[in-house]
């Protein structure tokens, strides 16, 4: 192997290894600042999922911010959009994956779940109970949302 085949191949390796450190840096960073660092919840989605039982205090909401009344929840940016929304006893709600990873909807206690939602994929729910029903995605558990469902 001649010496110009070698240094070639040392800025290959070092492109490699700069890109994975790099990739290893976002990936840190995103985790931080989406999902407090910790992994219990916190950072911008405010309350972390107990994942103790459906039927959660609605104190929630005040974390959440604001529930938004909608039947439509898009799932963009590793996010749930709106976080929190508020629905009447009945209603169905349709989650749909905006994003090009694959993402799921995961309620505390796993009594509802998605399958693996691709790329525009959807799944619904039609709530028949009044409770505050907390959900992740379980691909990345960083990803908070609840629904409230009203009598």
């Amino acid at each position: 192997m001649n010496t110009q085949t070698r240094n070639t191949q040392r800025r290959h390796y070092s492109v490699i290894i700069f890109g994975a450190i790099a990739a290893l840096l976002v990936v840190g960073i995103f985790v931080a600042l989406y999902a407090g660092g910790g992994g219990g919840g916190g950072g911008i989605y405010g309350a972390g999922s107990s994942m103790k039982g459906m039927q959660m205090a609605s104190s929630s909401r005040g974390q959440q911010g604001a529930p938004v009344a909608t039947t439509n929840v898009g799932i963009r940016n590793f996010g749930f959009t709106p976080a929190a929304i508020t629905v009447k006893v009945g209603s169905t709600v349709v989650w749909t994956n905006d994003d090009s990873v694959d993402h799921t909807v995961t309620f505390d206690g796993n009594a509802i779940s998605s399958a693996n939602l691709g790329k525009n994929d959807t799944f619904s729910h039609t709530f028949t109970v009044p409770g505050t029903y907390n959900y992740i995605c379980t691909i990345h558990p960083f990803m908070h949302g609840s629904v409230i469902v009203t009598g």
